[in-house]
């Protein structure tokens, strides 16, 4: 037992238990990574407003993201062979919208509005927006599914949008960190093999930081699913650079002391022990600066920074992983351990380092203002210029990349990634007052010089629709009224012919009136005769032939009267001079409302007022043409009628006579005169019809005739107030105001206007939103600006109107990258603050000292300002891109900051050591002989931290590229600013400016 506790097999077997629990219950890193892929700002920014809108916009697009799929034809213009192509995969698309994935989709089939904001202007490119659910599979399963579903005969097919570029990114950086790790254990195993000349070392260094890496990953990850911890795309790489660069080097500096100690002829467990005592405690001060610093991004409001705090959780792991695991390899292999190495010399010094600490001790001011004077200019070339557009991270090759190209080729780079302004109201929106205020706002942000397009519920097609406001609308007002002018005074002349022709009618009447009463007489004598004739001639007329053919020739010559026509013609008179009369009362009406309309100004109301006046006046014209038609019809009638009368009078009179001469029975009289009775009973039937036809006409007439001066009267009032009217809309028409977007109830409703409503307004019509289309690149910072300050305007615009309470936000990508970037430079700003503050405080309980800290962290950020201006340079010159990506000056300071305190602490113990060894020695001897010492270590450290980031630049991403090279430049530096920053300093500190110091230490010597 005593052997087992004193070999640390304890130990080993805890961690290996460890492990082996820490892979079991590993989550799915991927999909970690892709469902934590998004960066989140805090909830009181623009973009997270607009987003909360979104969600619950409905019409199937709830809780989904918008893909879009792209129909290019390389040459030529799209055809109708080629439209017939696309119809049939939309068809295809909805066919299999459940197993596709496919929650709703807008085509240019849908409306004119989709059709002009999905079809290039050049014809050659189409575009479908697919929403899908964000619960439908995996984002790159959904891509590949839809990948298939749209090949198109003759046309070149994309699926693109923001979340597939992201999940893109996300797995270009999980092939970039495979390689990062396998180039990474290689390079150290090379470089360690270099140092200790053994392959037994780099193994045991690579299998102690590999046990703290798979045990705090899986922590993290775990934490991550379990409790949301903070994680992102670079938690994972930022973990595997910084545990295997760091674990190296701590294990360097604690190999480096056994193997100093095994020379001095230490046993194995007093080596290791006096290891894991002084170099032991050097590596607890340097990673608790390190924890220090990565766990202030704990307190950072931006996710993307709060994801490196996992970093912090694998330090703290490794710490303990080096100093209880390394111990059981150093007792058990002793001197093994470095295999084939038999000379365990003590440390050997390093000769630049000498030589840097020396002249800078000897002339520490001259040293210190050439460096200032060389790395002030170069730290000062930094532009501070930072390239927020994700899409960049990608390929070219990328086919959501080449997707988004092409959108951007045909249509414009703002049309593949449109800001969307948000307007939610408490009440619905699909009414006249507040679609007037949001059309009113389109044209105000479609006026912005910096705007290509804009559309809206009031534009869908991204122009207006001129019969929707009152320029065109007083078109027709002032159109009516000069052509109901021009039939005014044409009336009005003819007002003294109509008032004469009135009373001709009305005296008409009343004779046909008493003629009717007369006829009505007539025919009940007449009817009443013939049924006597019949009775005579029953009796016993004898039979004359001739008399019989000339009866009934004379019977077939006459006819009996349209008695259907007449009657209706009466009845028509009647009825139609009571029309005119409500006619023209009905004008005299609709004449005041029309003048109290002009005087309010309400110019639609006096527009309808106008046109119910026209449609009375001429209605009344109508009936007056009609009357004078139907009394011709009735006077044709009556002359007939009284012709017939005459005849039947003339046979009734033979019927007399030949039955008094003759007793010879006459065939067939009898029927003919049962024939003639009939008609004559059908004519008296009408006659009773139109007796009270012909008194309602004449009552009709009498009316008529005593409002025609009202009419003459009021066809003049008319006229003059049609042109007080036209006075005012004329010059209307023509002003500013005409511009008023005005839409009637009746349009509202209507089937036209229904598809501008579903697609700009939400399901249940309480928010609205306008596609906005910027002239720039909207992934830039400047159209970034642009978009907020258009947000900020609509919020001003809308305040006092009848939206003034709406909440208004502004949402898409422009948005999003001005958000990221007030929110990431003010948690930069506030995070480096507490990191340096924290560190410090670490410093100066680890140097005892209060200047010392100062040197270092200034060291530090020359360094880190110093690389960050050489990295742009090489980003422009080598790597031919225009910015530095928005996140490397971030992950750059933390790296160099964090990192390179490390290299700083371990010079700074060796000073400490060195007063403790040699209290005689002064403040610039023990700086000197510390950086001799050290020299090597941190040199070694530094080849090793910084081949390992070197590894991130196979990855092919441009921030863990561009990070790489920030951190290996500011590596190389602190190589050369620490001993001659840190010597300067402890010689004007502490020792003032003594030029001596050559001479003392020689006698030292």
């Amino acid at each position: 037992m005593k052997n087992f506790l004193k070999n640390h097999v304890g130990a080993l077997i805890a961690w290996i238990a460890i492990v082996i629990i820490a892979i079991v219950t590993l989550p799915n890193v991927s999909a970690l990574t892709r469902e934590h892929s998004d960066i989140t700002l805090p909830k009181n920014v623009e973009t997270e407003v607009a987003t909360r809108i979104e969600k619950h916009w409905g019409h199937g697009q709830d809780n989904t993201y918008m893909v879009g799929l792209v129909f290019n034809k390389k040459k030529g213009k799209i055809n109708e062979e080629d439209q017939a192509e696309i119809n049939n995969t939309i068809q295809y698309l909805n066919d299999n919208k459940k197993s596709l994935g496919i929650k709703s989709m807008t085509t240019v089939n849908d409306n004119e509005g989709a059709k002009s904001l999905l079809l290039s202007k050049d014809k050659t490119t189409e575009m479908i927006q697919v929403y899908i659910p964000n619960n439908h599979s995996t984002v790159t399963d959904t891509t590949k599914a839809l990948q298939r579903a749209i090949k198109t005969k003759g046309l070149a097919t994309y699926v693109t949008g923001v979340k597939i570029l992201q999940d893109d990114f996300s797995n270009q950086i999980q092939q970039g960190i495979k390689k990062t790790e396998v180039i990474s254990i290689i390079f150290i195993f090379i470089v360690l093999v270099l140092v200790f000349r053994s392959p037994i070392v780099p193994l045991i260094s690579l299998l102690t930081v590999g046990v703290s890496f798979i045990t705090s990953f899986s922590l993290v990850t775990n934490l991550v699913k379990s409790s949301n911890f903070p994680f992102s795309n670079f938690t994972q790489v930022f973990m595997v650079i910084v545990l295997f660069g760091v674990g190296t080097d701590y294990n360097i500096l604690l190999y480096d002391k056994f193997k100093e100690n095994l020379g001095k002829g230490m046993d194995k467990y007093a080596a290791t022990k006096d290891a894991i005592k002084k170099a032991g405690k050097t590596i607890l001060f340097s990673g608790s600066s390190i924890l220090i610093g990565f766990s202030a991004l704990g307190l950072a409001k931006f996710s993307i920074y709060q994801s490196a705090v996992g970093v912090a959780i694998g330090v703290a792991v490794l710490l303990i992983v080096l100093l209880t695991l390394n111990p059981f390899f150093m007792v058990v292999l002793g001197e093994r351990m470095f295999w084939p190495v038999k000379n365990f010399d003590g440390d050997s010094n390093s000769k630049l380092w000498t030589f840097l600490s020396k002249y800078s001790l000897k002339y520490p001011v001259i040293f210190l203002v050439v460096l200032a004077a060389v790395i002030t200019p170069v730290a000062l070339l930094n532009s501070n210029q930072l390239n927020y557009d994700d899409a960049d991270e990608l390929p070219n090759s990328d086919p959501a990349k080449a997707g988004l190209l092409v959108i951007q080729d045909h249509f414009s780079k703002g049309t593949a990634e449109y800001s969307t302004l948000y307007i939610q109201n408490k009440k619905k929106l699909n009414k006249e007052e507040y679609l007037k205020e949001i059309d009113t706002l389109t044209k105000k942000i479609k006026n912005d010089k910096r705007v290509k397009s804009v559309y809206s519920v009031t534009q869908p097609t991204g122009k207006p629709v001129s019969k929707l406001y009152l320029k065109n609308q007083l078109k027709t007002v002032n159109d009516g009224l000069s052509s109901a002018r021009s039939g005014l005074k044409k009336l009005d002349k003819g007002s003294v012919q109509l008032t004469n022709g009135i009373g001709q009618v009305s005296d008409g009447t009343k004779q046909l009136s008493d003629g009717l009463s007369t006829m009505n007489d007539q025919l009940t004598e007449q009817l009443s005769g013939s049924s006597q004739q019949i009775a005579q001639l029953q009796s016993g007329l004898p039979q004359i032939n001739d008399g019989i053919q000339q009866i009934n020739g004379q019977l077939q010559s006459s006819s009996v009267p349209d008695t259907a026509a007449l009657s209706s013609n009466l009845n028509n008179i009647g009825t139609q001079a009571q029309n005119i009369g409500t006619n023209l009362t009905t004008a005299g009406a609709g004449l005041q409302s029309l003048q109290t309309a002009a005087v309010n100004s309400q110019q639609a109301a006096a527009g309808r007022q106008l046109q119910q006046v026209a449609g009375s006046l001429q209605a009344a014209g109508i009936a007056n043409r009609s009357l004078g038609n139907s009394m011709a019809s009735v006077a044709n009638t009556m002359q007939g009628l009284q012709g017939t009368m005459s005849q039947m009078s003339t046979l009734r009179s033979s019927f007399g006579q030949l039955a008094q001469s003759s007793n010879v029975a006459l065939p067939g009289a009898v029927s003919a005169i049962e024939q003639m009775n009939s008609g004559l009973t059908q004519v008296q039937t009408a006659v009773n019809q139109a007796v009270p036809a012909a008194s309602q006409l004449s009552d009709g007439a009498k009316k008529l005739y005593d409002q025609a001066p009202s009419l003459t009267k009021g066809i003049k009032k008319v006229n003059k107030g049609l042109g007080k009217i036209e006075d005012y809309t004329n010059p209307l028409s023509k002003s500013a105001a005409a511009d008023t977007f005005y839409i009637p109830s009746e349009s509202l409703k209507s089937s036209t206007f229904k598809p501008a409503l579903d697609t700009y307004l939400s399901q249940d019509k309480k928010t609205t939103k306008l596609i906005i289309i910027l002239k720039g690149n909207p992934s830039s910072l400047k159209n970034a600006k642009v978009a907020n300050e258009l947000g900020q305007m609509s919020k001003m615009s809308l305040q006092g109107t009848n939206l003034d309470k709406a909440t208004v936000a502004m949402g898409g990508q422009s948005e999003k990258i001005y958000d990221t970037q007030k929110v990431a430079s003010q948690d930069f700003t506030r995070t480096a603050a507490i990191m340096l503050i924290g560190i410090g405080i670490a410093l100066i309980i680890i140097t005892r000292s209060v200047l010392q800290p100062v040197f270092i962290l200034g060291t530090l950020l020359a360094a880190y300002f110093t690389a960050l201006s050489l990295n742009e340079m090489i980003v422009k010159s080598i790597m031919h891109r225009s910015m530095v990506a928005w996140n490397t000056p971030f992950f750059s300071f933390i790296m160099i900051i964090a990192l390179g305190v490390d290299y700083s602490i371990f010079l700074m113990m060796r000073y400490r050591e060195l007063g403790i060894e040699n209290p005689k020695f002064s403040p610039s001897e023990r700086i000197l002989q510390a950086c001799a010492n050290i020299g090597v270590v941190v040199i070694s450290a530094a080849i090793i931290l910084g081949g390992t980031f070197a590894a991130l630049i196979p990855s092919g991403v441009p921030t863990l590229i561009e990070v790489a090279l920030t951190v290996i430049i500011g590596l190389l530096l602190l190589v050369f600013f620490l001993p001659i920053i840190m010597s300067a300093a402890m010689k004007i500190t502490y020792e003032g400016l003594n030029f001596n110091f050559g001479k003392k230490n020689k006698q030292n010597n």
